[in-house]
């Protein structure tokens, strides 16, 4: 089994069970676990679903407010950020396998994006800029007539969160630099000619019901720090509207240590497993409910909207387990 970089690097079923066992009330409870501490939780992919793959596939999404026009979103006039605040702030339970958002053109895809993907995706961009070597490379085309009507074309170099692995290549597509009218279609466009194992192997069939289509694009951790990567070069140049008009959310230093604790103090007691103790660790979708149910206790402001005011730079970010 390949492993993981130091930066990247969670405790073992073994060595959790070896802290202290604290019960808990509360999802929201696993933010006051201490280092020593860890609980057991029951698995939470809400019944009707054969198992998580078919929960992250098919469960409800959180769907920020939709735009079908170009008129239709300038006579808004918001921003990504607004839309997904106001979607966030109304959930009413932790049970969403994401958010989508639909493009407007001839890529009529939807875009899903996994809290865990931000989450992972913010990790890697920390990683690239506190150790020495691993930096985010982009190279920039954006300088044709099109890029107002069509946004920029950016190659990203990325290091990989395995020891011995290549570096990761791809291309975003779609990215909004310019402050023209069309950047709210750019921007819903955004996409990239990569695939890894968390994309390649998604693949989704319809319910009947579904009235949005099958054809989905997953945004991966990979694609989030690429586009943070491009968010601090456009930025460098006084230039604010790829994070202005950004589709991911970008997570607060008080759900790093959130996220953390969970991938580190938590177990999951499933008695479907032949295990003996039946203890396991909360697999993709355990992960992104509890992340949900972090949003609705806290509020969007306090769990995906970065303040460098409150959380510093997200470049900064403290990724060590407390």
């Amino acid at each position: 089994m390949q492993k993981k970089k130091s930066f990247f690097r969670e405790a073992t079923k073994a060595e959790i069970k070896k802290k202290n066992f604290v019960e808990v009330a509360e999802l929201s409870d696993i933010a006051n676990l201490t280092e020593s501490e860890f609980t057991i939780i029951a698995p939470l992919v809400p019944k009707g679903y054969e198992s998580t793959r078919k929960f992250m596939k098919h469960g409800p999404e959180v769907k920020p407010r939709r735009y079908y026009s170009l008129d239709q979103a300038l006579n808004e006039g918001r921003t990504p950020v607004q839309l997904r605040e106001q979607a966030f702030n109304n959930i009413t339970d932790p049970f969403y396998c994401g958010y989508t958002f639909l493009p407007i053109g001839r890529d009529r895809r939807k875009r899903k994006v996994s809290l865990v993907e931000c989450l992972e995706g913010a990790r890697i961009y920390a990683y690239s800029n506190q150790v020495r070597g691993t930096e985010i490379k982009i190279r920039p085309y954006d300088k044709s007539k099109r890029v107002r009507i069509d946004g920029a074309e950016i190659v990203c170099n990325l290091p990989s969160r395995t020891k011995g692995e290549e570096r990761i290549k791809l291309k975003l597509i779609s990215v909004p630099i310019i402050d023209s009218k069309e950047k709210h279609i750019i921007s819903l466009n955004i996409g990239s000619d990569h695939s890894c194992p968390s994309k390649r192997f998604n693949i989704r069939f319809r319910y009947s019901d579904d009235k949005e289509g099958s054809g989905i694009v997953n945004p991966c951790a990979h694609e989030i720090a690429a586009y943070l990567s491009v968010i601090e070069h456009y930025w460098n140049e006084k230039n604010i509207i790829p994070l202005q008009m950004c589709q991911f959310a970008i997570p607060s230093q008080k759900t790093v240590d959130f996220y953390l604790k969970l991938r580190n103090n938590v177990l999951v007691k499933d008695q479907f497993l032949k295990s003996k103790d039946k203890l396991r660790k909360p697999d993709r979708a355990d992960k992104e409910i509890v992340l949900w149910s972090s949003v609705k206790h806290l509020g969007y402001d306090k769990t995906f909207y970065s303040k460098r005011s409150r959380d510093g730079d997200i470049t900064d970010y403290n990724w060590k387990s407390q």
